[in-house]
């Protein structure tokens, strides 16, 4: 004997196929591989001498071992945002060496292997960087040492948490000097707001604040300026409402008063003001009088009038100029003066 043949019978096709010549006659075992499980195989094994001539073959039946049983998933339940948490019961056989966990991708319509966890008892796994408010699918395969996979778990079914519903009846002042207090109406189960801040309508909105309450304040310290903001609500799983479908609210610090409107009636030894506050903001105005005395000499005075009259003593030999500030009820006084110019 110089070695052996060894066939395998195709069901499908109905015939013997040689699957192994073994050229060792000492050799007393072969293994064959990629196999289905649970299936019967019928095999053929004859020796041949050094002339290669076959002898009677002896026919052997045996099968391959069972699919495993499958995974009996234990919970299923959202954490906090955008992860999920899936616990399942350990494989009774101790020949399961690791767990494949695979997730829908309703895109592609597939089943996607997304996860490998090994050993046996190891049997948590948590699934991050979802999207809040939507359902997902998954499914277990235990796969044993020798490469052996069972049939699926149970589809298991779990949802995230969802989003809060978006901030309304949002509300910026314009009216306040230096800063804008921005209001809110209260969302349900919202443990805390995030405020959002840009310098345009369309811009690009950047994270300002956190606030537990209802309303803010937000301190400028600047006249005239115009803010956009867009408020966020955050549950207690961390999720936030969609900061792109929350509308944005303008809010403004009080600009300068306007530039006092001055009329003049000028006599010989006096000169009387009339003011008008375009606005309608003006307390009382803020009058510098600047006299010539020759030789680039001025010498300066100031005086606040607090009604629409001023009536000012003049030395008509002089020339005067006069600038003349609105000031509102909040000491905001108007960014350029009238002027007024008197005499020679």
């Amino acid at each position: 004997m110089s070695g052996y043949y060894i066939q395998r019978y195709d069901f499908k096709h109905k015939k013997w196929i040689e699957i192994a010549t073994i050229n060792n006659p000492y050799k007393s075992i072969y293994v064959d591989t990629n196999l289905k499980p649970a299936h019967i195989y019928r095999y053929k094994i004859a020796t041949f001498n050094k002339n290669r001539v076959p002898s009677l073959a002896k026919e052997v039946q045996t099968s391959t071992l069972p699919k495993l049983a499958p995974v009996i998933p234990l919970e299923a339940r959202p954490l906090v945002k955008g992860s999920i948490k899936i616990i399942f019961r350990p494989h009774p056989n101790e020949r399961v060496d690791e767990y494949i966990i695979q997730r829908y991708n309703d895109k592609k319509a597939k089943w996607e292997n997304i996860a490998t966890l090994k050993p046996r008892l190891n049997v948590e796994y948590i699934d991050s960087g979802l999207k809040d408010g939507k359902i997902y699918k998954y499914r277990i395969f235990a796969k044993s040492f020798d490469g052996i996979k069972s049939v699926p778990s149970r589809t298991i079914v779990v949802s995230t948490y969802p989003k809060p519903p978006i901030v309304l009846n949002v509300t910026a002042t314009t009216n306040l000097p230096k800063r804008i207090i921005v209001k809110f109406s209260p969302v349900k189960d919202a443990v805390y707001y995030k405020v959002y801040i840009s310098n345009s309508p369309n811009g690009t909105f950047n994270f300002y604040k956190k606030t537990s309450k209802t309303s803010f304040t937000d301190y400028i310290g600047k006249d005239g300026v115009i803010r956009y903001y867009k408020i966020t609500a955050v549950s207690k799983y961390k999720t936030e409402s969609l900061l792109n479908d929350t509308p944005a609210v303008m809010g403004e610090t009080l600009p300068k008063p306007a530039t006092p409107i001055v009329s003049i009636n000028k006599m010989r030894n006096t000169i009387e003001f009339i003011f008008t506050s375009p606005d309608n903001r003006a307390k009382k105005y803020l009058i510098i009088r600047k006299e010539n005395l020759g030789f680039f000499k001025t010498k300066e005075k100031k005086f606040i009038a607090s009604s629409n009259r001023f009536v000012d003593t003049i030395n008509p030999k002089h020339s005067y100029s006069y600038y003349i500030y609105e000031i509102d009820k909040y000491g905001l006084i108007s960014k350029k003066p009238a002027v007024i110019e008197v005499g020679e």
